[in-house]
């Protein structure tokens, strides 16, 4: 099963999330405003969730000024999990995270691909007992 969604904006560096305040930390108004953004975007394409381990691939809008790749998963990530369409952002369920800068891209735009393989697809040869279907018999006359 493949998702690919789509964000209007560019996801603010993980650099800009969070502000430090008197007791603690806090979402930045940047991050708040684009987490209202990905969610109206969410509402308008309904991506399906895909449960199970995935492979994501996030391309995102050239930048008109150096900026780090790295640094702009985690809002993406975070708000995938938050909306229900992947069930985690840990090692257990992404399993694959391909990031790209692209000229054809306004935004982020996000391929989720399901890696889960049925356990009956899986070994489609294997008897219910665990034998081989294929054993020979003892045919004695």
């Amino acid at each position: 099963m493949k998702t690919v969604f789509r964000l209007a904006k560019l996801p603010p560096s993980t650099n800009n999330l969070f502000i430090n305040v008197r007791k603690g930390r806090i979402p930045s108004q940047q991050y708040e405003t684009w987490k209202q953004e990905a969610n109206v975007d969410r509402l308008r394409q309904r991506p399906k969730p895909i449960a199970g381990p995935v492979n994501i691939t996030m391309e995102f809008q050239e930048p008109s000024r150096r900026r780090d790749i790295d640094n702009m998963t985690k809002a993406p990530l975070d708000f995938l999990v938050s909306a229900g369409v992947i069930e985690a952002d840990d090692n257990s369920i992404v399993r694959k995270l391909n990031l790209a800068w692209s000229d054809e891209v306004e935004g982020c735009r996000i391929t989720i691909e399901s890696i889960f393989v049925p356990v009956s697809v899986a070994s489609p040869s294997a008897s219910h007992d665990g034998q081989d279907s294929g054993a020979h018999q003892n045919n004695k006359a």
